[in-house]
């Protein structure tokens, strides 16, 4: 069989970590130290604050640094609770989530596989305390090449500039022995379409998008190993 790709792009949260969980886990030990009851109702309604401003960020609407307290700002406005220090909140939280490693079904297992084959990178859209503190927690650590993280790097996914950084990182000259892999059709399948890769979405228990965007779609880690090799 011969091998089609040398490098893999890997998108992190929701595409090997569970984010969902870590978020609900440090979003809950952030709001219980401002005396904000963190409810199934307040996670919920966070989450969907939060993924609103990141999906701000990636259409340049926001920067990386308003994001981060008034995400929070957002949420206690909201709830109508009495106005806090932001970016203390902010901070707070970012220190939690470095602590919340957790990983999908699946993930490590696949990872360590892909890695007897290729060149794994994590390419994700995240901020540097709680990216850096997961990766080096997670069980996959060993296996990973590297982490390319947005606000280290001064450029978020689908920006090319953000794979134009990698690219030189690399010296990677053949694109098309790189590949993009992901969830998100907004951060991960159009940035690597704008940044001329080959992209691979993750559909993580999604029904298949079949978006342009997309030169594969897959369900489950293993049919990755079938787009690898031909």
């Amino acid at each position: 069989m011969r091998k089609r790709f040398d490098i893999v792009l890997l998108d992190a949260d929701e595409t090997v970590y569970d984010f969902k969980l870590a978020e609900k886990t440090a979003v809950s030990l952030t709001l219980r130290k401002f005396g904000v009851e963190p409810t199934d109702e307040v996670v919920t309604l966070y989450s969907a604050i939060n993924l609103s401003c990141w999906k701000a960020l990636e259409r340049g609407e926001l920067s990386r640094e308003d994001l981060k307290p008034y995400r929070f700002q957002r949420l206690f406005e909201s709830l109508g609770a009495e106005s806090v220090d932001y970016v203390a909140v902010n901070d707070t939280y970012e220190g939690n989530l470095a602590h919340q490693a957790f990983l999908l079904d699946g993930a490590l297992e696949f990872v360590k596989k892909l890695h007897e084959h290729c060149k794994i990178y994590l390419a994700t859209n995240g901020l540097t305390i709680p990216q850096t503190g997961r990766f080096n927690k997670a069980a996959l650590r060993p296996y990973v090449d590297g982490i390319y993280i947005s606000e280290q790097i001064g450029h978020s996914k689908p920006d090319k500039a953000y794979f134009d950084y990698i690219f030189t990182d690399l010296g990677i000259t053949d694109k098309s022995r790189v590949i993009m892999v992901g969830d998100s059709l907004t951060s991960d399948m159009l940035g690597g379409r704008n940044a001329g890769l080959t992209t691979c979405h993750y559909l993580n228990g999604e029904e298949p998008s079949k978006s342009d965007l997309c030169d594969y779609e897959i369900a489950d880690y293993d049919e990755f190993f079938d787009i690898l090799f031909e």
